[in-house]
């Protein structure tokens, strides 16, 4: 971080003896016209101590603000970063708050790229002038944080891979952070505040993304206990990300560009605002280096020191990312592929899947739990179930069982009742769970008509039950969910649909509602769940991704009925890949 001019100037002009001073004026403006730096010099070859105390002792500020110009504009060979150290080192313990401008201009120094035995002598000076004076540790660590940013000149990483130069660099930042959070306790709190303060705006270059992200996970290796914070920092920053380049133009530009873009949609590729253009193809980019870091760090932390798979160490970091999850990506709408950050952890393991399962099911069942979070953790469960090629059969099968087995105990608390309410609103929970168990069996059904075992399976779940139940969730379940779950049931005589879906479309009568504010809209009564594992589109981190993916495999059968294509929108593979049947 480079001393600020305004600042230095603003401070020297204060003291009525450097108006006098035509020496000093001369020496400023020789520096400011001169296209080169000078050679490092001691004004009139004093020590720094001498100066300090001079300053302090209010005898001589010609030679303190001399000194803070020289730092500022001359060249420092190793040779004289060394004997600045020593010199200030002697007389460290007169830097209280009144240097605070000399101890600015000695963080001014490009350091981290020096000699090693300059590197330490620079650490060795941070930790003790802060363990002198604590005052100077919030601009000292808000300075260090500033260098997980890359100079603008650097040239990029070949292939997302750190070059020996900025590793080298990076670790000098972070041996002395490193020592910082063990000999000062209040830099843990001050780091922290740093790193949320100084991360990149989401529209910064790819480059700057991935160097600060770099050195954000570096940390955890050092201070683990700050992976909770860390990673609802990420989280928070690359869903930013991730909502702000949406699915259809990184489409384009993963697939090469299939089809001619008209000029009119060019809006949605580039936004443009009063402060900025956001380029949403460069955010794609961004957000697949961004995730493609995370995934490679998740899987190195969940291996021991032989490169194996350590059981322990898998479920110490599923349980802190879990935290981070449920405060920042499960209440989040829109994104498309940050939440597959949880879908890798889950292969990595079986038991963190069925950890994962049972996290999200208890949010199901808890009706203290906000009614739009208990859908999303349905779709959650179910989207897991039908995409992880790591998800066994087994596993299937439980979730159906717990699944048809909460719509039963629901519909049973009903069946007392005279007269059911089957509005939208009141029983969405109830419609999301019916909408997840007949989008898994259409999903999985290959897997599950192998074996009489399976049928019978299949059976028992009462599927039939669920169709005619007066609540009727074939009326508001989505249109091609209803379609592929209708034909599979009808062609293994698992459930009669299609009279009950006739009936529901010759009463497709809109119902108007009013709000809090009195407002009244019109709702079309059908779910708008999205499952938030729907094919991943980003090329690099995908590949991570696609080897425990599971695609949906289409399957032309004899159909009663045709889906319109409006009712196409918003659906993944699994729902666009319907043919007439």
């Amino acid at each position: 971080m480079s001393l600020k001019s305004s600042r230095i100037s603003k401070s020297t002009g204060a003291p009525s003896i450097l108006k006098k001073t035509t020496h000093f004026k001369r020496r400023l403006t020789e520096i400011a016209i001169t296209p080169s730096k000078v050679r490092f010099q001691l004004p009139h070859s004093k020590k720094v101590k001498n100066i300090l105390e001079a300053y302090k002792n209010n005898r001589e500020t010609r030679d303190y603000f001399s000194l803070l110009c020289v730092l500022r504009d001359s060249e420092l060979f190793d040779s004289d970063i060394t004997s600045l150290l020593n010199e200030t080192t002697e007389c460290i313990s007169l830097l209280n708050r009144d240097f605070r401008l000399f101890v600015e201009a000695l963080l001014s120094i490009k350091w981290i790229n020096r000699d090693p035995t300059v590197v330490k002598e620079y650490q060795s000076f941070i930790v003790n002038l802060l363990s002198a004076h604590n005052y100077h540790a919030k601009h000292v660590i808000s300075y260090l944080v500033e260098l997980f940013l890359p100079d603008p000149n650097d040239p990029e990483w070949p292939d997302g891979k750190i070059t020996e130069n900025d590793k080298q660099k990076c670790l000098n930042v972070h041996v002395l952070i490193q020592v910082l959070l063990n000999v000062i306790p209040m830099c843990k709190d001050l780091l922290l505040q740093s790193l949320y303060r100084q991360y990149p705006y989401y529209n910064k270059p790819v480059h700057t993304q991935e160097y600060y992200l770099h050195n954000l996970l570096t940390i955890l290796s050092y201070q683990p206990s700050f992976m909770v914070e860390i990673f609802q920092l990420i989280f928070s920053k690359l869903v930013i990300m991730d909502i702000n380049a949406p699915k259809e133009v990184l489409e384009e530009k993963y697939e090469e560009n299939m089809f001619q873009v008209d000029e009119d949609v060019k809006s949605v590729k580039t936004v443009s605002t009063n402060v900025t253009v956001v380029n949403r193809s460069s955010l794609g980019i961004a957000l697949d280096t961004c995730m493609d870091l995370v995934l490679n760090f998740i899987l190195q932390e969940c291996k021991n020191n032989k490169g194996e798979v350590d059981l322990e160490r898998v479920t110490s970091i599923y349980n802190q990312i879990l935290t981070a999850f449920d405060k920042v990506i499960l209440p989040t709408y829109g994104s498309h592929h940050i939440q597959f950050i949880m879908f890798y952890l889950c292969s990595i393991n079986s038991t963190v899947t069925e950890s994962f399962l049972t996290y999200l099911w208890k949010k199901v069942c808890n009706p203290n739990v906000a009614i739009v979070l208990r859908r999303t953790s349905v779709t959650y469960i179910v989207s897991l179930v039908a995409r992880g090629l790591f998800v066994p059969l087994s596993l299937v099968k439980a979730t159906m069982q717990r699944l048809s087995e909460w719509v039963h105990t629901y519909m049973t608390n009903l069946d007392g009742l005279e007269c059911v309410n089957s509005d939208l609103r009141i029983h969405t929970v109830f419609y999301s769970v019916c909408q997840a168990l007949f989008y898994l069996v259409a999903f999985r059904h290959k897997d599950l008509i192998n074996k009489k075992k399976d049928i019978i399976f299949l059976e028992s779940l009462q599927l039939g039950k669920m169709v005619s139940s007066r609540l009727n969730p074939l009326r508001v379940c989505q249109p091609t969910v209803v379609h592929n779950f209708a034909t599979i049931t009808r062609k293994y005589q698992l459930a009669y649909c299609y009279t009950v879906i006739d009936h529901n479309s010759r009463n497709t009568i809109p119902t108007i509602y009013q709000n809090e504010k009195g407002s009244q809209f019109i709702s079309d009564i059908i779910l708008n769940d999205v499952y938030p594992f729907d094919p991943y589109i980003l090329e690099r981190s995908g590949e991570k991704i696609q080897r425990h993916y599971r695609n949906y495999q289409e399957e032309v059968i004899s159909s009663h009925m045709e889906i319109d294509s409006k009712d196409n929108d918003n659906i993944d593979d699994f729902l666009d890949n319907i043919h007439e049947i």
